[in-house]
């Protein structure tokens, strides 16, 4: 009787396992790739009409404006991690507030290490989890 209490169990767990385990059941995650206007960095909004954007490509590629200059680099994804090479920037000068916008942006896309997708929403997180930046997609 004990063996068969054991059966039962076992049985009960694997089931259980098992429809735990199909990812059908699961909502297919949000990617990266596609265009996103920067709304915030540091948890600061943007300043308005900065056209603050990046865009991710299937390709690994990164392109975009950092408030005044534009941004080219490429990145690699693992999972939620995120590895942003170096950035290469255009030079034209700017409103001051907008070129130091464009200098916290730079800086914030550096540090980035891991991000989140979720309604529309892209988060981008430091090595210690910080928030760097947040866009929503366009």
């Amino acid at each position: 009787m004990k063996y068969i209490k054991q059966l039962v169990l076992l049985v009960a767990m694997s089931t259980t396992l098992t429809a735990c385990n199909t990812s059908s059941a699961l909502p297919s995650p949000e990617k990266l790739p596609g265009s996103w206007i920067v709304s915030s960095i540091h948890g600061k909004p943007v300043i308005s009409n900065s056209k603050a954007q990046l865009v991710f490509t299937e390709e690994n590629k990164l392109t975009g404006s950092a408030s005044c200059n534009s941004i080219s680099t490429s990145y690699i994804t693992q999972n939620n991690t995120l590895k942003i090479s170096p950035i290469a920037t255009t030079r034209k000068m700017c409103s001051p507030s907008l070129m130091e916008q464009e200098a916290i942006l730079l800086q914030s896309l550096s540090k980035v290490k891991r991000f989140q997708v979720h309604n529309e929403e892209l988060s981008l997180f430091d090595q210690q989890g910080s928030l760097q930046l947040k866009a929503k997609r366009t």
